[in-house]
C-alpha cells in the first residue's frame, strides 16, 4: 500500500512539475503559433504537444533518430524546411518553439480537425491514408483502418516491450488534446476533433 501511495505521489509531482515548466513557455508558443496560423489558432495545443513530447524539458530523445528539444524535432528530417525560415539549429529553445509552429503549419490540412495535424507531426501521412480508407473524418474509424507495425523498446533493466504504432500515433492526438486543455485560455476557434 505504501509503495502504491508513493508511486501516485511521484506521478503527481512529475505531472505538476511538467505543468509548471510548460506554463513558462506559453507566451512564446502563443507568439510563434499565431505568427504561423493567425490569432484564431488554439495555441494551447502547442503547449500540450510540448508536455506530451518531453514534459517541457530540453532533451535529446533515445528514439534512435535524434529527436531533440521541447518539441522533439528530428533536425535531419526537417533541416531544409527550417533553414528556409532562418533556423540554423535547434540548440536554442526559441528556435525549437519557432520550428514547432513552422512544422505544425506544414502538416496542417484545414479541412481536417487539428487531431490530424498532430498525428501527422508524430507519425507522418499514414493518418491521411487511414482517413481515406475510413471514408470519413472520424478518429475511431480511422484508427480501425490503421495497419502499421510495432515499435520495440529495451529498458535499462533489459526488459523489452513492443507497442503498436497505431496505438502510439492515435494516443498522441488524445494526449495533446488533454494536455492542451490544461493551458487553454478561451475557446477553440479551429476544431480539434
Amino acid at each position: 500500500m505504501r509503495i502504491i501511495a508513493l508511486l501516485i505521489l511521484c506521478s503527481a509531482l512529475y505531472a505538476g512539475g511538467a505543468v509548471q515548466r510548460c506554463q513558462s513557455y506559453t507566451q512564446e508558443v502563443r507568439r510563434y503559433h499565431w505568427l504561423q496560423f493567425g490569432t484564431n489558432y488554439p495555441w494551447w495545443y502547442g503547449v500540450g504537444q510540448l508536455h506530451q513530447e518531453a514534459g517541457c524539458r530540453d532533451v535529446i530523445s533515445r528514439d534512435g533518430v535524434g529527436s531533440r528539444g521541447l518539441p522533439q524535432i528530428t533536425w535531419r528530417w526537417h533541416k531544409e524546411t527550417l533553414q528556409k525560415h532562418g533556423i540554423k539549429s535547434l540548440d536554442a529553445i526559441p528556435d525549437q518553439l519557432k520550428a514547432q509552429a513552422i512544422l505544425m503549419k506544414q502538416f496542417w490540412v484545414p479541412k481536417y480537425g487539428l487531431w490530424v495535424t498532430y498525428q501527422r507531426y508524430n507519425g507522418g501521412d499514414y493518418v491521411i491514408k487511414e482517413l481515406g480508407r475510413a471514408g470519413v473524418e472520424n478518429w475511431e474509424l480511422a484508427k480501425a483502418q490503421c495497419r502499421r507495425g510495432q515499435s520495440c523498446f529495451t529498458y535499462p533493466s533489459g526488459k523489452r516491450e513492443c507497442v503498436s504504432n497505431c496505438e502510439i500515433n492515435y494516443d498522441y492526438s488524445v494526449k495533446v488534446y488533454r494536455y492542451g486543455k490544461l493551458y487553454a485560455i478561451g475557446s477553440d476557434q479551429i476544431k480539434f476533433w
